[in-house]
């Protein structure tokens, strides 16, 4: 294929941009770099982004090209995500994103650059093609601007009405909040006097999404004969892993309730499987119960359900996911519903 379609190629994915860091994986070079600066059918956006001709003035442009300018993994950050998720009061008229410290030093012409040293898999999400901090991460960020004690009270109105925004939006939780808090804060990060504080009046469970998924769980365990599960507790010992969805009141067994539009990324996955390997290593049997099959096939929900109890009476920790698992196949993910029973005869 010729080097300028292979750039209209990439460039079509990305609103009509293409950065220079792009040009070693498509077999390109900087030969072809400079044709194509030559030619007539590229804008120079920066010294290291181009713009086909006649894409320019397409929403979501200046994004991708921000991005490809910064370089080095760079990701949407703070108020310019807020603003790429369509949370009110937030605009895209500066484009703010950030690297992980240990990347590469340079500038942006393009962005405002800002780096994070704790920059987490699961802090990362792709919305319309744009890598992207997640809203509750983006969230943590607003809310150190505010960590000044006098601005405190002007910041508790300010990030709570923007977490109650977020959460209408069906953009986080109330256990999302509570699990960053164990995850995020630590002596003297910025902000965390904040959060913390705006989480004692948003519990686990009482948002209208956590609270509508949890209480149809278990209307489903009620409706098929299961004794009932605890909701919202923290497992892990000496070393908190964090806050469950549901754990068996007498057995080693937990239960984590996930939305498809939060954990079928692979850095949502990638997250979940290492916090469902902590809770292993603790002697915990885990059930992971998926939207669809809330709603759609409760004989399922059971199913998994007796299963990680059965495996807990045994001391078998295992992981067993509903069979509306989005993650691709895993020789030792347990998948009920669509496949016979472990040990089956």
């Amino acid at each position: 294929m010729h080097w300028e379609a292979l750039f209209r190629s990439v460039a079509s994915r990305q609103e009509g941009a293409f950065g220079i860091d792009q040009l070693a994986g498509i077999g390109c070079t900087i030969d072809h770099w400079w044709s194509a600066k030559r030619n007539g059918r590229w804008i120079e956006a920066s010294r290291r982004v181009l713009l086909l001709d006649g894409t320019t003035g397409l929403p979501g442009q200046r994004v991708h090209a921000a991005l490809l300018d910064a370089g080095g993994g760079a990701v949407l950050h703070g108020r310019s995500t807020l603003a790429w998720f369509g949370l009110r009061g937030f605009d895209l008229s500066i484009i703010h994103v950030t690297r992980r410290r240990g990347t590469t030093s340079s500038g942006s012409e393009l962005a405002r650059v800002h780096r994070l040293r704790d920059l987490r898999p699961s802090d990362v999400c792709a919305v319309r093609g744009v890598p992207t901090l997640t809203p509750l991460r983006a969230i943590w960020s607003e809310a150190s601007r505010f960590a000044n004690q006098r601005w405190h009270d002007r910041g508790l109105a300010r990030i709570g009405r923007l977490l109650d925004d977020a959460n209408r939006d069906g953009l986080l939780t109330w256990a999302d909040l509570h699990a960053s808090l164990v995850a995020l804060e630590r002596s003297g990060r910025a902000g965390t006097r904040l959060m913390r504080q705006l989480a004692v009046d948003r519990p686990p469970g009482s948002s209208p999404t956590e609270s509508r998924n949890e209480t149809r769980f278990e209307s489903v365990l009620v409706d098929g004969g299961v004794e009932p599960l605890l909701r919202q507790r923290v497992v892990g010992g000496d070393a908190p892993i964090g806050r469950a969805d549901f754990r068996d009141p007498d057995l080693p067994v937990v239960v984590e309730v996930n939305s498809i539009s939060f954990h079928s990324l692979p850095s949502d996955q990638a997250a979940d499987v290492e916090r469902y390997r902590k809770m292993i290593d603790a002697g915990f049997c885990v059930g992971v119960i998926w939207e669809p099959d809330i709603w759609s096939r409760p004989t399922v929900v059971v199913e998994v359900v007796r299963e990680i109890r059965r495996r807990a009476r045994f001391g078998d920790p295992a992981v067993v996911h509903s069979a509306g698992c989005p993650w691709p196949h895993d020789p030792e993910r347990i998948v009920l519903g669509t496949m016979p029973r472990p040990n089956a005869a």
